[in-house]
């Protein structure tokens, strides 16, 4: 069993971008943290309801968002090069994955929603696990 980690500048960089304000900005009403010119994005409401895992998910080509809304998530990602390697991060702030992070995510209440940002059109791959890798995550 993996421990779940709280997400910080320094753990999480390897896999996106932590989306909140700088409180070093004197004017920190609006700040523009994540763009993609290549592909119009897209938003939408995530309803996670599954408490287990069996694969995770990437987009090779695409930044993906996940702000938590309701419940308790976790939210699990890999760099792109070793998705075994996945690390377990509780959801309680808005992030933005890299292109290609292996990523899934799991509830630890009755259902989690996040909001997700990404390009209209998404390329997904993924990578199987033999059995659930959140047995025993609590």
């Amino acid at each position: 069993m993996r421990p779940i980690e709280t997400i910080s500048r320094e753990n999480f960089s390897p896999y996106g971008t932590i989306l909140k304000f700088n409180d070093d900005r004197p004017d920190n009403l609006f700040e523009v943290l994540v763009t993609e010119p290549e592909k119009p994005w897209r938003l939408a409401l995530f309803r996670v309801l599954n408490r287990e895992c069996r694969k995770l998910e990437c987009h090779p080509v695409s930044m993906e968002s996940f702000e938590p809304l309701k419940g308790v998530g976790i939210l699990l990602a890999a760099e792109p090069q070793s998705p075994d390697a996945w690390h377990a991060f509780l959801l309680d702030q808005p992030v933005c994955l890299h292109k290609g992070v292996w990523h899934a995510m799991v509830t630890l209440t009755d259902e989690t929603v996040v909001k997700i940002t990404e390009n209209l059109e998404v390329d997904s791959e993924f990578y199987e696990f033999p059995m659930d890798i959140c047995a025993g995550m609590n």
